[in-house]
């Protein structure tokens, strides 16, 4: 039996804010709901990067992969990260637990920011989407 394999997005790959289209990188993926991480949040360069750890919180959305291997291969290419991209890497996938609103925890794949934060615009609240509202 297949184990379920959890994906969490947190940026330019959420649902956009008013017709809740998901990304085409996405289309084997079954959104679930929004959950959200510990980590903190950075502006990188009109795209988000999201650093493990700490108190804050990042929210985002989860979805259970259909193909894993079809939607890894999108975003290890579209964040960059795939074998053919020079090292180091600006994202790299990890599997983290992501909180549901329902208190439940699932183990979720993310891709996080691996370079320095240090200069990057922070986005304390921890929301890009609603960052890129109060900020346009």
């Amino acid at each position: 039996m297949k184990q379920t394999q959890y994906l969490f997005v947190y940026g330019t790959l959420r649902r956009d804010l008013h017709d809740k289209i998901r990304h085409p990188f996405l289309d084997a993926c079954d959104y679930l709901g929004d959950g959200f991480m510990h980590g903190e949040l950075y502006e990188i360069d009109a795209y988000p990067g999201a650093i493990a750890g700490g108190m804050g919180l990042i929210k985002g959305e989860l979805y259970v992969m259909q193909n894993p291997e079809r939607t890894f291969s999108a975003l290890d290419n579209y964040e960059e990260c795939a074998a053919h991209f020079p090292q180091p890497h600006e994202y790299v996938r990890r599997e983290l637990p992501i909180s549901l609103p329902d208190g439940q925890t699932v183990s979720a794949w993310v891709y996080l920011y691996n370079r320095p934060a240090d200069g990057l615009t922070r986005i304390h609240e921890g929301d890009y989407l609603n960052y890129l509202q109060e900020n346009s």
